[in-house]
């Protein structure tokens, strides 16, 4: 992937940085900003080092990363886990939202050019690389897909029980005044 760094991406990649305490090394762009205009959610390419990199969305806003795990850690997961088996409904629009993210990660390797073995290993796995649908692996991917345009019945509710879904604070200004 040889793509031209513009002057926002690279801002945006520093945020990013420090939002989430690593350089990204597969961004492909921030697909959803704040009111502040800070990066929330992030697209990436799937593939990374030559092998397959299944999760496409990535929520990087330290505000609800932090409301999510305080959600996790009670033990929502297994909640929502309960609620997929029990409402079929719910289970019908899962599943479509994890084949939604699987063409949408095969299309954007088919896109870079990626091996076809990359698209192979792709085609067996839904949002994050799941492959068992009944599994919610982690409430912070589901909203992270939900932002990020693949709309899924778990990242909907998650979003629904925080309070305060964006910060007050402006937290993200101060990486970008680290300069």
């Amino acid at each position: 992937m040889s793509t031209k760094l513009t002057a926002l991406f690279e801002e945006d990649l520093k945020i990013v940085s420090y939002q989430i305490g690593k350089i990204p090394q597969n961004m492909k762009r921030v697909a959803y900003r704040c009111s502040y205009g800070f990066p929330v959610v992030v697209e990436s390419y799937p593939i990374l080092d030559g092998k397959p990199f299944p999760t496409i969305y990535w929520l990087t806003c330290p505000h609800l990363r932090y409301q999510i795990s305080k959600l996790e850690s009670n033990g929502e997961i297994s909640r929502f886990e309960k609620l997929l088996s029990n409402t079929p409904q719910m289970y019908a629009e899962h599943i479509a939202a994890h084949l939604k993210s699987r063409k949408k990660a095969i299309d954007l390797a088919i896109a870079i050019n990626a091996p076809t073995s990359v698209a192979e290993r792709l085609s067996v796995c839904g949002m994050g690389g799941i492959t068992n649908f009944q599994h919610v692996k982690c409430l912070h991917m589901h909203v992270a897909y939900h932002i990020g345009g693949i709309e899924n019945p778990i990242g909907k509710m998650v979003l629904s029980e925080i309070k305060g879904v964006e910060c007050t604070t402006k937290v993200c200004k101060m990486y970008k005044e680290e300069r």
